[in-house]
């Protein structure tokens, strides 16, 4: 939200949010109801992005809110494919009412091809714009302070892994046991060292071998610091509802001149595709592939790096924040021109 908010402002927008989502660039919208109602009217676009508790904004796409509040243009943002779009027998009431609001809804930007494919044949929307993620090359970058924390590793073979012990898609039983793979099986002058960065993992270190290291959670400005320690970025999934994410990590790994080592994804293999390293994609589950993988690496020094310079400059090139809110921003000024257009009419 603030790489969208700061980038949208920057060409010029105007961004209002709720109180609950404040921040310093953005205007706030007032709660007292005819204030409400009087600077919604004024709104040009109303942004939705698609959660598991947005079904009460989705309802504004249709009368009598619409009316209420004059949107021009409605645009529903999804990040990954809602429960209640994922698994339709078992929230037939929401998909339901989503589809009905979706008759509302004048843009759907998916942050992946397959992502925007389920939406449309589910949810029967048919304008999508499709906008990967990205990451902010300037805060992310090799050079960055490396965090204190870090500093005794320096000369080991560093593997990060970002994430939160909430998601279910997260596959840490197999990171273990290719941890375990590695440090009882393969030459330890390599120096494998795995690093785990995020909250509500303490729970899993117990059944991790000795070359894992759980430093907690972490503020998100404070990331590069602890990347830019690090060698190899680890994005591994459970099959499901993961492979229609455009994963927020493999582009911050990117920037900072990580080689990036993941499991079977459609939008990450779009972009090591584009760095002739699908060698590095992984069958989910596959621990002795992830090791093996992890272990010609390390014996690659030169590989890792040109890799890291790659995927650094595909981000400058492409997958940045910049790149994302100018062309989701572009959709929508088009958007409006059209609907003055047939307005003129």
């Amino acid at each position: 939200m603030e790489q969208f908010i700061n980038n949208a402002v920057a060409l010029g927008h105007e961004i209002w949010t709720y109180p609950s989502n404040s921040h310093p660039e953005a205007q706030i919208i007032p709660t007292t109801r005819l204030d409400h109602i009087r600077t919604m009217r004024k709104m040009d676009v109303l942004y939705v992005r698609i959660e598991k508790k947005s079904l009460d904004i989705c309802a504004w796409a249709l009368p009598p809110r619409r009316l209420l509040y004059g949107f021009p243009i409605v645009a529903w943002e999804f990040n990954t494919i809602p429960d209640d779009v994922a698994l339709p027998s078992k929230n037939a009431r929401d998909l339901s009412a989503i589809k009905q609001y979706g008759r509302g809804c004048d843009l759907a930007v998916c942050v992946s091809s397959l992502l925007g494919q389920v939406v449309r044949e589910r949810l029967g929307l048919s304008r999508i714009l499709v906008v990967p993620n990205g990451s902010d090359p300037q805060l992310f970058c090799s050079d960055a302070h490396l965090a204190n924390r870090m500093l005794p590793f320096q000369r080991k073979f560093n593997i990060v892994w970002i994430g939160t012990g909430k998601e279910k898609w997260h596959d840490l039983q197999m990171l273990r046991e290719a941890a375990k793979i590695i440090y009882d099986e393969m030459d330890l002058e390599k120096n494998i060292l795995f690093h785990l960065i995020g909250p509500d993992l303490a729970g899993i270190m117990a059944d991790m071998p000795p070359n894992v290291y759980y430093w907690g959670g972490e503020y998100y400005d404070k990331l590069p610091n602890w990347l830019a320690a690090m060698d190899v970025g680890l994005d591994l999934m459970k099959p499901g509802s993961g492979d229609y994410r455009s994963p927020l990590k493999l582009f911050d790994y990117m920037a900072s001149e990580l080689s990036v080592v993941s499991t079977e994804q459609p939008q990450v293999r779009e972009v090591l595709d584009k760095m002739d390293a699908t060698d590095l994609l992984v069958e989910p589950g596959n621990a002795n592939k992830l090791a093996n993988v992890i272990g010609k690496l390390a014996s690659n020094r030169k590989r890792v790096k040109k890799l890291g310079q790659l995927g650094r400059q595909l981000v400058i090139n492409h997958y940045n924040w910049k790149r994302a809110v100018t062309d989701t921003m572009s959709e929508l000024e088009t958007l409006l021109q059209e609907r003055k257009g047939r307005q003129g009419k």
